[in-house]
């Protein structure tokens, strides 16, 4: 500096007056600049030494991997919930957001104690404490420690949405020749359990009855929201009392099913998941509805059951799934057949409904109760009460009008979908009136009829719903022939059958077998019924212990019926 004023003096020398006064006022200008650079220097290094002091605040923000030349840390996944991100490196510092466990974070800097990241979905940065995140770099980066990761946190209930963040970043170390092996494999199963099991846990979180928020509730939508930044899908489904089912879309199960290295296990896990009853929508057409439990039974015979890799217990569990589904597609074909135009058609129809029901209760005989868990129990019972419901589908259909002791039972088609049932006398003038005429909405099992030896009562079968069964009973009263309606249980429709089981000799009274799954309760019983007052005498849930069962029932029944399984 002292330099530079020593030229402009030696110019100033050399000038005239009027010019030397114009230079002047610019020199003085030149040496106060010059001054104040001097007194900022003076200030940087006076900070620089109070940066070495143990008295300093906190030391400035080291830049990952720039000082030591290793490659920078980029990417963290957040380990646990509720974790704040904060304006500055320490605990009293305003929270900017709360993290989920699973969101992924790129790491700008760290502090002693805390890592800088920044949060590209909330375009906002901060600190975070380092035991909350997991650093994705070198060995812990690697697709197999990743996906050692994952198989530990697969078996971790509420753990979901960081699962799906370690199969994310599996997916984007992996090679692609990694991808489609067996690993690429279990990370996509992986991945598609956790989501469903995220599902099944946002469906069952019971809200308060004040309408306050709980912190299952906070926990699981942060959750969802975190599995929705992975690309991840869920469809929202309303059911009974306004209940949602939250069911997720089964993408990642896909291709699980299409890939070559998936093992035995993986597919049929795959397939149970795409093919949930539960996640069907219940708004959908009759139309819509078979062209789903087609695709359902399409995507089940994927699963080679063959293939003694197999375990006996995920063959068990298919073929039970085969069963539902096959019955269900058994009542939608019977149903079309009712509302069919035309006799080919109508034949038609009916030869695939027997076609489904037969291989319903094909795929339920080859069932091993013997290696069914205790978890299975419900979808065993629930596939036997499908079965059952339609097992009369699988016989040839009987005929429209039948001479039964002395009475004519007709049984022909009414309004679209409608079904009349009629009672005559035999040999009754044209014209003359019918003992009984009843029509309703629904399957009428012709081949079901059964009347007891004093001719005053028939049975017969009536499937109003898929897997819902009704007994029908016609009995001679003083005032005439009645038909009562027995359902499987007095509740809102779900699943069951109630089923003729055998006539006890006298006219007095009849056997009834009973089961079903209606508004949350299952229920299996064997009851002796009054004929007169349609009271139960009897009953007992197993039919080993009632004496008239043991005595009266019916051949044909217990050589049919899926009840005494």
């Amino acid at each position: 500096m002292k330099a530079g004023i020593n030229v402009v003096m030696n110019v100033l020398m050399n000038v005239k007056e009027p010019v030397k006064e114009i230079a002047m006022c610019r020199m003085k200008l030149v040496m106060a600049a010059a001054i104040a650079a001097v007194a900022v220097q003076l200030l940087c290094v006076h900070a620089a030494e109070a940066a070495t002091d143990d008295t300093a605040p906190k030391p400035p923000i080291k830049r990952a991997g720039v000082a030591d030349g290793a490659a920078p840390v980029r990417t963290a996944l957040v380990v646990q919930d509720n974790v704040a991100l904060r304006a500055a490196a320490k605990e009293g510092s305003p929270a900017q957001a709360q993290l989920w466990r699973g969101e992924a974070l790129e790491i700008r800097g760290e502090r002693p104690d805390h890592f800088q990241v920044y949060d590209y979905r909330r375009e906002r940065g901060g600190f975070v404490r380092k035991a909350a995140l997991l650093p994705l770099a070198g060995p812990a980066a690697q697709p197999q420690a990743l996906l050692a990761a994952l198989r530990v946190v697969r078996q971790q209930p509420g753990a979901e949405s960081l699962g799906l963040g370690l199969a994310a970043a599996y997916v984007q170390a992996a090679s692609a020749e990694q991808i489609n092996g067996a690993d690429g494999a279990e990370a996509l199963d992986a991945m598609g359990t956790l989501a469903e099991r995220l599902a099944d846990r946002a469906s069952r979180v019971q809200p308060k009855a004040d309408g306050s928020t709980t912190a299952a509730e906070t926990q699981v939508a942060a959750q969802l929201d975190v599995a929705a930044r992975y690309g991840l899908r869920f469809r929202s489904l309303e059911r009974e009392a306004g209940a949602m089912q939250l069911c997720y879309d089964g993408e990642a199960f896909r291709r699980v099913l299409a890939m070559p290295a998936s093992t035995p296990e993986q597919k049929a896990r795959a397939a149970l998941a795409l093919t949930r009853v539960d996640c069907l929508d219940p708004a959908a057409t009759p139309a819509r509805r078979e062209q789903m439990d087609q695709w359902r039974a399409d995507v089940l015979d994927k699963v080679d059951l063959r293939d003694p890799a197999l375990a006996t217990h995920w063959r068990n569990r298919v073929l039970m799934r085969q069963s539902g589904v096959w019955s269900s597609l058994a009542f939608i074909r019977a149903r079309r057949a009712g509302a069919g135009e035309g006799e080919t058609t109508v034949s038609l129809q009916v030869d695939a409904s027997s076609a489904a029901s037969r291989r319903a209760l094909e795929a339920f005989a080859r069932i091993v109760p013997a290696e069914l868990s205790e978890d299975d129990q419900r979808d065993y019972n629930d596939a036997a009460m499908r079965g059952n419901a339609m097992r009369w589908a699988a016989l040839p259909t009987g005929p429209s009008t039948q001479t039964l002791a002395g009475v004519t039972l007709t049984v022909l088609p009414g309004q679209p979908g409608e079904t009349c049932l009629t009672l005559a006398t035999n040999g009754a003038k044209e014209g003359s009136p019918a003992l009984l005429r009843h029509c309703a909405w629904g399957l009428v099992m012709t081949a079901s009829a059964r009347i007891n030896r004093e001719g005053n009562a028939i049975a017969i079968a009536s499937v109003p719903a898929d897997g819902w069964r009704e007994l029908w009973l016609l009995r001679r009263t003083a005032q005439g022939w009645r038909m009562t309606v027995l359902p499987p249980v007095a509740a809102q429709p779900g699943l069951g059958y109630a089923e003729f089981a055998g006539w006890v000799p006298g006219g007095k009274e009849f056997l009834v077998a009973r089961e079903s799954r209606a508004e949350g309760r299952y229920k299996r019983s064997y009851e002796q019924v009054d004929l007169d007052t349609l009271e139960t005498r009897r009953q007992a849930g197993d039919v080993a212990m009632l004496g008239a069962f043991q005595r009266w029932q019916a051949a044909d029944w217990k050589g049919a019926t899926l009840s005494l399984r």
